[in-house]
């Protein structure tokens, strides 16, 4: 009978040995990092900065190379001839055209005799895209100046769209102040400044690639 007693206790230890519950993984201590530890908050912000300085860097490149194609199409451009006392001037390196329309001081009206508009539709309507950039005389790049800038653009996006042109091959762009093409010294020169350039391409321009495979730039002029 001592016998059983001494089995059957052994065997209900055995039993409540295995019924007791694993106990839970402890944490490891040295890689716990608490969110608030200077450290890993100033690890958190260097990371942000070079992330930012990264798209910097790549945003600098499509600005520069953007910055030289326009320089480039500039230096190749030759004064072509259009029709005296028009109002407005032309230059040209072959496939594409700008055209340049003066202001009075302060005003954003196209002061253009109709064959003269109809000539600059025409001209547009043949072109695969076309950019326009309105500027002032000012030196200061202010609203009042940048309205005046993108008014004088918009008279020559409506002058064109009234024409025929679509409105989908039409980039307006103005600038309040700089961009000057003659010094603001004398009056001849604030009057060459006071302008819309209708930049006219024959094709639409087509995406490029950039060394680094992540970033893309469309080359638009």
């Amino acid at each position: 009978m001592r016998i059983l007693s001494l089995t059957f206790l052994a065997a209900a230890a055995v039993l409540a040995g295995c019924a007791s519950a694993p106990k839970p993984p402890m944490a490891n201590e040295a890689s716990r990092q608490p969110a608030n530890d200077p450290a890993h908050i100033e690890a958190l912000k260097l990371r942000a900065e070079m992330e930012r300085a990264r798209v910097g860097l790549q945003i600098a490149a499509q600005q520069a190379k953007s910055m030289q194609m326009l320089t480039e199409a500039q230096a190749m451009a030759r004064p072509v001839a259009f029709r005296p006392g028009s109002g407005v001037s032309s230059a040209s390196n072959g496939a594409n055209t700008i055209y340049t329309v003066r202001f009075s001081s302060g005003s954003t009206k196209l002061a253009l005799a109709p064959a003269t508009q109809q000539s600059l539709v025409k001209a547009a309507s043949q072109g695969a895209q076309i950019v326009l950039r309105g500027r002032t005389d000012s030196e200061r790049d202010d609203a009042a100046n940048a309205r005046v800038a993108r008014l004088r653009a918009e008279a020559a996006r409506v002058l064109l769209v009234q024409g025929g042109v679509p409105v989908s091959r039409i980039r307006a762009t103005w600038q309040g102040a700089g961009d000057t093409v003659a010094s603001n010294d004398t009056a001849e020169g604030r009057a060459l400044n006071r302008r819309v350039e209708i930049e006219v391409y024959a094709a639409e321009p087509q995406p490029g690639s950039l060394d680094d495979p992540r970033a893309t730039v469309a080359q638009r002029q």
